[in-house]
């Protein structure tokens, strides 16, 4: 991108009010201009755009933008486009609507934003590049839309308000003036509000989808009409429904899977105002809640004699009278569609359609356009016939598409509720994505806005980036730390891992302030830190997911995660030539792990906080802490097998939530000795429970059960491919592979396991099957666009050794005797 993007001029509305107005989180601008072209450029005509919050870019009535990826004061990001497919000789209408979310308001938390509402548009080669001057000024006319609300009071929506009620018999009344420059200082060290980036990511990802059910039907039209309009009669089609005057209607439509999609509901454009469309999204049937939005009462999530509860949009029609050529759409004289600016996340929706005692209302369609950041998956796993891997191709794909609809402009926690890149969410979510596909563009661009809100005076990075509210939890700022690591391991980046170092020793050094000469362990927080030390999500530790025993003063899962991040950043340390520091770390983690033992162990098994004070609060010990202490090191061997064996068995032990399947098994696999193989298709049941009410995604946890879709579930696509498959790098980018293949789990595989190699991804093929005496025979080939090769640390059942294998040229074969 050019490097004078920061010199551009931002506009915006001269009469334009940054108000901290409760009845709305924010409001909508729109910005226009002609331009006269007596040729299409021959080639690539490049513009760059942004805005402040959201914008959507229209030439000639098609859409051609929507923008930018989610940014903070840190990073603010600009799309670059090339508009010369939307042009055409002869005049060019350019149309920009501008969502702004008020700055001084709690609202809309995901999204961050500057305290100025702005507009940037500028030809990225000057005139004689695309033929005309493109640029902001005040050669364009903007108008405040005053027909659209984000109303803030929904009971639904406690984080996004992004549901809009449009009243289309206001937008008559727009009123069009110049647009104004933005005056910053640009000298002296001094610059505008926003540090302009080219964007990191891709375009988002879109495909058409279609209803395919329809339930609950109260309308004067017979369902069957219904069903041929929303082509659920492949018999007999209609390309319109005509909804006569005075009626209401009210009917339920479920997509096959819960998805996030661009939705557009078209109508004719109607004679008369004053009909209004109704939408619910939900993403299940449910019962009432116990506490909206935050804890639900579900159960079979297709069961339709249930509820659809959720957020609503509201849209009044204009009709005639309501007309305004803003050229967003080619049909806007002859047709009034309601297009919600932000996507929707949903499996259900309700319509409910009050049309007008003054005219008929006619319906054409409703589209569906699925969007998410573009993953290719490019692993896949095929089993074999046996009964013990029947639902494991399922459990695959949904947690392909669990870890899809929780990908957008960032990693999400849930898409429905939040759409917030928490660092322990992300943490599993981004070693997934490597796992199917070896992309990590997301993954660097969360590392890299997490540690753009690392706060010196704190010491640590927030919960969650980009946020527009400030969240502390410490244990995140090591969730961090671990994705640092974790990119490192799987592509070897050093210039990459280095920029990050001095914030890593930060948060190392604040909580290693927090260590109690006395115990030698991290204090817990007092409420005086205003943070919150969030552990998991569990029925015994309700409200906050913190183990009572952290009201003693210490708690065993944080020193754990402590010495668990300290080892985990030792590793790339020691690689990128920090050896000394590394030793330090590997020191400090040893002796904490020393103190666990010695202070939270009571000769049985590990306490939440300290083994002396567990009396006191008569409260059960968890798995989650047994879990934790087996992987930051406090016990290990044939002890820490017998421990996870009894505890994970057993209901006297808080149990774990989905939120921490990742680390239960890296636990097991740890311990060694077939644990893991001897529970691992047991471990699975609480997912095939999921699938048997119905869900088509994975949930958040079994607690709240707020939220049906969630990627922290997603842990089978690791498991199968790095654990089962056994295929992981052995020195950090794939200097060298691992391969341990679990072969007596299924007896039949054919698998593929992507991984990169100087930025061209490469694709292990692995097969096993029984020969005719029972062996079993293993295969394992590389393939690549490019030659090379690599060494393959092969570990078979009382057989380790090394091959050396040149990328589409050998193919190694293994034979394992019954």
């Amino acid at each position: 991108m050019n490097s004078s993007l920061d010199d551009g001029t931002w506009i915006w509305h001269p009469k334009w009010v940054e108000s901290a107005n409760k009845n709305s989180a924010g409001g909508f601008v729109h910005f226009r201009k002609s331009v006269f072209i007596r040729e299409v450029p021959l080639e690539s005509a490049h513009i760059q755009i942004t805005a402040d919050t959201k914008y959507k870019l229209y030439i000639n009535s098609q859409l051609v933008s929507i923008g930018p990826v989610k940014g903070d004061e840190h990073l603010w990001f600009c799309d670059e486009l090339d508009i010369r497919p939307y042009l055409r000789r002869g005049t060019n209408h350019i149309s920009i609507r501008v969502l702004r979310f008020y700055f001084a308001t709690p609202y809309a938390t995901s999204f961050a934003r500057s305290p100025y509402g702005g507009l940037l548009v500028r030809s990225s080669g000057g005139k004689d590049h695309i033929g005309f001057s493109l640029k902001s000024d005040d050669s364009w006319e903007t108008a405040l839309d005053l027909s659209t609300r984000l109303p803030t009071n929904i009971k639904e929506d406690d984080f996004l308000h992004i549901y809009e009620q449009v009243d289309k018999r206001k937008e008559g009344s727009l009123v069009w003036v110049p647009a104004i420059h933005l005056e910053f200082p640009n000298s002296h060290g001094l610059s505008s509000p926003w540090k302009l980036s080219p964007r990191l990511i891709p375009t988002a990802q879109i495909e058409p989808k279609s209803f395919v059910a329809i339930h609950n039907v109260r309308s004067t039209i017979p369902i069957v009409e219904w069903e041929r309009f929303f082509h659920l009669n492949s018999v007999h089609e209609c390309a319109m429904i005509r909804l006569p005057t005075g009626s209401t209607h009210h009917l339920e439509l479920e997509v096959d899977h819960l998805l996030t999609a661009w939705l557009d509901f078209r109508f004719e454009r109607p004679m008369n105002d004053g009909s209004i469309l109704r939408v619910t999204y939900s993403e299940c049937y449910e019962d009432p809640p116990e506490l909206v939005p935050y804890i639900r009462c579900k159960s079979n999530r297709r069961d339709s004699t249930k509820k659809i509860l959720g957020p609503v949009d509201q849209y009044i029609f204009g009709g005639k009278a309501g007309t305004t050529s803003l050229h967003y759409d080619s049909s806007e004289e002859k047709a009034e569609n309601f297009a919600p600016f932000h996507f929707r996340t949903f499996r259900f929706i309700a319509l409910d359609i009050s049309v007008a005692e003054s005219s008929d209302l006619v319906m054409t369609g409703v589209d569906i356009l699925e969007t998410h950041y573009p993953l290719q998956v490019l692993a896949e796993l095929r089993f074999g016939a046996e009964e013990v891997s029947k639902m494991y191709p399922e459990l695959f794909e949904t947690s392909i598409r669990t870890l899809k609809n929780c990908m957008h402009d960032c990693y999400e926690d849930c898409p429905f509720y939040e759409q917030l890149q928490y660092a322990m969410d992300v943490r599993s979510s981004a070693i997934f994505t490597y796992a199917v596909s070896s992309d990590d563009r997301l993954a660097r661009q969360a590392i890299i806005q997490l540690h753009n809100s690392y706060s010196p005076n704190i010491g640590l990075t927030t919960s969650r980036a980009p946020s527009q509210q400030k969240q502390i939890i410490p244990h995140f700022s090591l969730f961090w730390i671990c994705m640092v690591a974790d990119h490192f391991e799987y592509f070897g980046d050093a210039d990459f891992t280095r920029r990050f170092l001095p914030a890593c020793d930060g948060i190392f050094d604040t909580f290693a302030r927090r260590i109690d000469p006395t115990t030698g362990l991290v204090r817990s927080l007092t409420p005086l830190d205003k943070q919150w030390d969030f552990v998991d999500w569990t029925k015994s530790w309700k409200p906050f997911g913190v183990p009572p025993q952290a009201a003693t003063g210490f708690q065993t899962y944080t020193n754990s995660l402590y010495a668990y991040s300290l080892k985990k950043c030792a590793i790339f340390l020691d690689t990128i030539g920090r050896p000394a520091i590394a030793v330090e770390y590997l020191a400090r983690a040893d002796a904490i792990a020393r103190a666990i033992k010695a202070q939270c162990f009571d000769g049985c098994f590990f306490t939440d906080g300290l083994a002396s004070t567990r009396g006191e609060l008569k409260s059960c010990p968890s798995q989650t802490n047994q879990v934790w202490a087996v992987l930051c090191g406090a016990i290990s061997g044939e002890p820490a097998r017998e421990l996870l064996s009894h505890c994970l068995s057993s209901a006297d032990f808080v149990p774990t939530s989905s939120a921490m399947s990742f680390y239960v098994l890296r636990a097991l696999s740890m311990v060694g000795g077939g644990l893991y193989d001897d529970m691992f298709h047991s471990f699975w049941n609480p997912w095939r429970e999921q699938l048997s009410q119905g869900l088509t995604t994975w949930v958040e946890d079994d607690v709240s059960k707020r939220s049906d879709c969630h990627a922290w579930g997603s842990a089978p696509l690791y498991e199968f491919l790095a654990e089962v498959v056994g295929v992981r790098p052995a020195l950090p980018g794939w200097a060298a592979i691992a391969f341990e293949p679990r072969f007596t789990l299924i007896s039949n595989m054919n698998a593929k396991v992507p991984f990169m190699i100087k930025e061209v991804v490469a694709v292990v093929h692995v097969k096993w099957w029984q020969n005719s005496q029972n062996a079993t025979v293993i295969s394992f080939r590389i393939d690549s666009d490019i030659e090379f090769e690599r060494p393959v640390r092969v570990r078979l059942p009382n057989k380790e050794f090394e091959v050396q294998l040149t990328s589409s040229k050998s193919n190694a074969i293994f034979t394992v005797p019954l």
